[in-house]
């Protein structure tokens, strides 16, 4: 235990000695009398008890042990403490990890481990820590005297503070209000001296709409009906079909999914496969198609086996949470509880990034440095999730039911053996190990080598004002702990500004490139300030009122007349505004990687649309498979229609990922990406011109062109471009256009090829040029 040898500290003036030492560590400027005081009960009450109990195990003492590091040889070593931090938290029983230890709090740490010390000895030491002053100003009030933890200010945090009850701003020009997000717009622009654009051209529009909502180019014949379509809410009627396909689910369900560390293997050394993990990306899917309520959604992935114990569904949504890397299988056995904490670092940080815009994690060593996040903050969120283990509850072959109703041994993933990973359908999931919690202590330097104080679950501080919550185990009664249930209740609140202002955010950036606050993942102070604050708050209001349901507010966001505006600079606009941070253009944006391989399926008629179901993999050249021994990927010397679905469900192996996706900037998935970066460089140029798939796909695009527009160069070109950019062809592209053509086919035809194979090749070359111009991997 916590001691001292018998032998140390036998004089008044040595034990005195002690005593003052501890005062002076406290910032405590005792009395000669009080020293005297303190020292005269230790001597006569504490030391006894010390020597008795505790100094066989903790000495350095000749026939003596050093058990955690800790010796009491020395005063001063008391208050440097052992491996699991400072013995001694000076005036703060309930916070020194001496006091937890010899009431047996907890089950890990009890001291003597043989026989529990009577409540009298425990009452004495308590009154011994007592006796040992602390700083004369507390916690709080410490606070206040650093600014960076002051909670009256973080709660004056734009993003911290209830939702703004704003008038919707008087404009100078009525005319262009379509919504009220035009009001809030144009005032910003009102006051810059500035304007909107005009509005986009019809088949700008739809393009602009189609990938934006479904991930896909609008047919030449969806051009054609909507441009020609006279009625008044031809445009709203677009927008109301596009937000009913099923492909808006797998266009926006890809946007969660950067942000959910998905992946169909687990990274790190052995990189092994999930072969369930699948089911969580069509959970998200079908979540986003049916307009599920958020706060439902946040439920369900954050403690769905405890809102509905019953249901697959719920279950496979706690995979958020399995999403991350795992090294399961060559964890050392002296390293298996830094390992678990890792893994819920990994929860803690992204749910706190995902759902709340705060970068928590950046308080499990330290405070944050930047935010008002004390590293009790972190371990307080920690406990939350603390009795968590990670679980494959085995499924009926169709996946749709249990195969038993109560959760199993076997589907229990906390044994110390190696896992090897399950082809039988199972939800790959995250429950409580029983009801009763975990206990939590404060980890110095993260480390649970350097155990502090006992953390109780709680909000925190900065955020706790937001909604009340009740932390409270659910009893002998329940399977699991409850407490994350009560932490998503508290996250889903509708008064929970924080929660609604972050998903918000979301929805813009994805609808104009960048958010309100251009740091989506960080609402916090070292965060960018939002650029239209009201209008954020509006927006935020209009989530809560609709009850959770995205498709309102992406409607009232594409029907107004900022989004429907063209994206042509112009002078005064570049004068003073460049960035366009005001928005007085549509900003013009770069496609997605998934975005450009299935507009490529789409314009050659090969995209394969079925929706659902494990991963496929397509080819991947041989000089790549072959660089690793343990990245095994099946040998594809040709593609076929099943390697033609959408991009959304390809198989994402974290040690070997799709060339094309990466180059253009697909996210890692080893850690969640709120903003993807938008890179340019040479190879991606190479790629378009001279990769497999793309030419392999220009030949079926150049093939499907000749059958629809028959032999002559001209009306070839002018259909390839209303396939692949959405408009029609200007009398120079389709001239030159031809040209090229015309050329290319006397160079095929002095190869030796047949007319056919000639035609072909030669439109197949400029359909090439068509998926490398900037007009086709660019939306305006």
């Amino acid at each position: 235990m916590f001691c001292c040898s018998s032998t140390t500290w036998v004089t008044l003036a040595a034990v005195t000695t002690f005593a003052l030492i501890v005062a002076d560590h406290a910032g405590a400027d005792p009395t000669a009398a009080d020293a005297v005081s303190r020292a005269t009960f230790f001597e006569t009450r504490i030391q006894p008890l010390i020597t008795e109990h505790c100094s066989a195990c903790h000495s350095r003492k000749p026939g003596r042990k050093l058990k955690g590091g800790l010796s009491m040889d020395d005063p001063r070593e008391v208050l440097q403490g052992g491996d699991s931090g400072p013995a001694i938290v000076p005036g703060h029983p309930q916070q020194s990890l001496l006091m937890q230890a010899i009431r047996w709090e907890d089950d890990d740490l009890q001291m003597p481990p043989k026989k529990r010390l009577t409540n009298a000895v425990v009452e004495s030491f308590a009154r011994w820590v007592r006796s040992m002053e602390p700083a004369k100003s507390d916690d709080v009030a410490a606070d206040k005297g650093n600014e960076l933890y002051d909670l009256t200010k973080a709660r004056r945090h734009w993003a911290f503070r209830p939702l703004a009850k704003s008038t919707t701003p008087s404009v100078k020009d009525d005319a262009r209000v379509r919504t009220p997000i035009d009001r809030y717009v144009l005032a910003r622009l009102d006051a810059s001296g500035l304007s909107l654009s005009p509005d986009a051209d019809r088949a700008t529009l739809i393009r602009r709409a189609s990938l934006d909502v479904i991930g896909l180019p609008p047919t030449p014949a969806e051009v054609e009906a909507f441009v020609e379509d006279a009625s008044p809410d031809a445009y709203e009627k677009l927008v109301d079909r596009l937000l009913a396909s099923p492909h808006y689910g797998e266009r926006w369900g890809r946007h969660w999914l950067d942000l959910a560390r998905y992946a169909d293997s687990a990274g790190f050394h052995d990189d092994l496969d999930r072969p369930n993990a699948w089911r969580y990306r069509d959970y998200v899917i079908d979540s986003l198609n049916a307009d599920k309520p958020y706060g439902q959604f946040i439920r369900e992935q954050v403690a769905g086996d405890e809102l509905a114990p019953q249901s697959v569904e719920a279950w496979i949504a706690t995979g958020f949470q399995r999403n991350g890397p795992s090294n399961e299988n060559n964890v050392a056995p002296g390293f298996r509880e830094q390992y678990r904490l890792d893994q819920l670092d990994g929860i803690v940080s992204t749910i706190g990034t995902v759902f709340m815009g705060v970068t928590l994690g950046c308080a499990r060593c330290h405070d944050h440095k930047t935010d008002p996040f004390r590293q009790q903050d972190y371990y307080a969120v920690l406990a939350v999730f603390n009795s968590s283990l990670y679980v494959d509850r085995r499924l009926d072959e169709e996946g749709k039911a249990f195969q038993s109703l109560t959760l199993t041994a076997e589907e229990m993933l906390d044994k110390k053996d190696k896992q090897k990973p399950t082809n039988k359908p199972s939800a790959m999931a995250l429950t409580d190990k029983s009801a009763k919690p975990r206990t939590t202590h404060l980890l110095y330097r993260g480390s649970p080598q350097m155990r502090g104080p006992v953390v109780q679950p709680a909000l925190p501080a900065a955020l706790a004002h937001f909604a009340p919550v009740r932390f409270q185990a659910l009893g002998n009664r329940a399977r699991t702990t409850g407490l994350r249930l009560a932490f998503a209740n508290w996250i889903a609140s509708p008064d929970n500004a924080l929660t609604w202002r972050v998903l918000a955010n979301r929805l813009w950036q994805h609808h104009f490139g960048r958010g309100i606050v251009a740091t989506p993942d960080n609402f916090g102070y070292s965060g960018d300030a939002p650029s239209h604050p009201a209008l954020l708050d509006y927006l935020a209001q209009q989530l809560i009122a609709s009850g959770g349901r995205l498709k309102p507010v992406h409607k009232q966001i594409m029907m107004s007349s900022v989004y429907r505006q063209a994206s042509t600079p112009t002078t005064i606009g570049l004068k003073q505004d460049a960035p366009n941070r005001w928005l007085w253009r549509m900003p013009k944006r770069r496609l997605e990687a998934e975005v450009i391989r299935d507009s490529i399926l789409r314009a050659s008629g090969n995209l394969n649309v079925k929706l659902g179901g494990p991963g496929i993999k397509p080819r991947i050249a041989h000089e790549v498979i072959d660089q690793s021994q343990r990245n095994k990927w099946p040998v594809v010397e040709d593609e076929r229609p099943q390697h033609w679905r959408r991009s959304v469900y390809i198989y994402i192996k974290r040690q070997l990922r799709m060339p094309m996706l990466e180059l253009f900037d697909a996210p890692t998935s080893s850690t969640s990406c709120a903003k993807r970066p938008v890179s340019t460089v040479p190879t991606q140029a190479l790629t378009l011109l001279n990769g497999y798939f793309v030419n392999k796909q220009s030949r079926y695009f150049a093939l499907r062109v000749m059958a629809e527009a028959g032999d002559d160069p001209a009306d070839q070109v002018r259909h390839a471009i209303r396939v692949a950019l959405g408009r029609e062809a200007t009398t120079q592209e389709a001239s030159e256009g031809a040209s090229y053509v015309s050329r290319q086919r006397r160079y095929h035809q002095a190869a030796g090829k047949s007319k056919r194979e000639t035609d072909k090749w030669a439109l197949g070359d400029y359909c090439v040029v068509l998926f490398n111009s900037s007009q086709f991997v660019y939306v305006d």
